[in-house]
C-alpha cells in the first residue's frame, strides 16, 4: 500500500513544511509515502486532478473536511489495518485550501474525515494528518510511539 498526502495551497513559505516532510519520511519507513501540494485554481480542474490522483481500482480517497466523520487515533489505525488487509493499492488523504475542497471531491471521496469540529488552517491540518497517519502505522506495526 502507498500513502499519498495531497493538499491544496502553496508550499512556498510554509513554516510547517519541514515538519510535514519529517512525518512523511517516517511514514515512508513503513510504506511508500509522498506529499504533494496542488496549486489552487478553478474548482473543476482541481477536482479533476484530485479525483484522477486518488480514485480508481484499488485506491481509496479520503477527504479531510470539518463536516466529515470524527474518529480517534485508534479508529484511524483500525482503518489503516483494514486497508492493508484488503491489499488496497494506495490511500490518498486530501486537505483542502482556504476554501475547502471542491464539492465534487467531497461527494466522490470514499471517506470524509474531520480532524476537529474547529476550523483548522490547511497547513496545520496537513501536519496533523501526517502525524496521525504515522501514529496509526506505529500502532498497526506494534512500534512504540511516544504518547
Amino acid at each position: 500500500m502507498r500513502i499519498r498526502l495531497l493538499s491544496v495551497g502553496r508550499d512556498r513559505a510554509d513554516p510547517l513544511a519541514p515538519a510535514v516532510a519529517e512525518y512523511v519520511s517516517r511514514i515512508d519507513k513503513f510504506l511508500p509515502a509522498e506529499a504533494e501540494v496542488l496549486r489552487s485554481g478553478r474548482d473543476d480542474r482541481l477536482a479533476e486532478r484530485i479525483l484522477k490522483e486518488g480514485r480508481g481500482g484499488g485506491k481509496v480517497l479520503v477527504a479531510l473536511d470539518e463536516r466529515g466523520r470524527e474518529i480517534d487515533s485508534d479508529g484511524l489505525a483500525d482503518l489503516v489495518a483494514e486497508w492493508m488487509n484488503r491489499s488496497v493499492e494506495a490511500v490518498t488523504f486530501v486537505v483542502g485550501g482556504a476554501d475547502g475542497l471542491p464539492s465534487e471531491v467531497l461527494q466522490r471521496a470514499d471517506l470524509s474525515l474531520s480532524l476537529s469540529r474547529m476550523t483548522l488552517p490547511h497547513r496545520v491540518a496537513r501536519l496533523v494528518v501526517a502525524e496521525q497517519i504515522y501514529r496509526a502505522l506505529c500502532a498497526v506495526r506494534n512500534v512504540p510511539y511516544r504518547r
